[in-house]
């Protein structure tokens, strides 16, 4: 019997930030949708890319997802996203709730290619304009 895939879709949301008129910069975020559905809160919470990366790599308890603050406590995460890898799947459990999805590898891996390549158009992009880009993939 083959295993029920959840949806999962990863975008790369670029922004332009602004201090006062010569500190202007862009920042990349990530958004992770499961099953349509953003698995942490809109307005409170981030995604900790490294530690997303590297749940990508080995199984274990992680706090994928985060207050703004980093303190990942403060919005609520006591625990983290268990995660569990399988041939050709991922397993996340969100300790907190008891909600489990299965989803796709080669799906996640085939988004990241993508935004990797976002980023270094716009890396290149804001470069030649002399304005600076942070987030999501500022150090690849």
């Amino acid at each position: 019997m083959k295993e029920k895939l959840d949806s999962i879709s990863i975008e790369l949301l670029v922004q332009a930030c602004q201090l006062d008129a010569q500190d202007i910069w862009f920042q990349g975020d990530l958004e992770i949708r499961i099953n349509g559905i953003k698995p942490y809160a809109e307005m409170s919470d981030i995604i900790d890319v490294d530690v997303f990366l590297k749940s990508l790599e080995t199984d274990g308890e992680y706090y994928i997802f985060s207050c703004i603050c980093g303190i990942p406590e403060c919005s609520g995460w006591i625990n983290g996203i268990s995660v569990r890898h399988k041939e050709q799947t991922i397993v996340w459990t969100n300790e907190n709730t008891k909600e489990v999805w299965t989803l796709d590898k080669s799906k996640i891996e085939k988004d990241l290619a993508e935004i990797r390549n976002e980023v270094e158009n716009y890396k290149n992009y804001f470069n030649e304009k002399k304005i600076k880009y942070v987030g999501v993939g500022y150090n690849w």
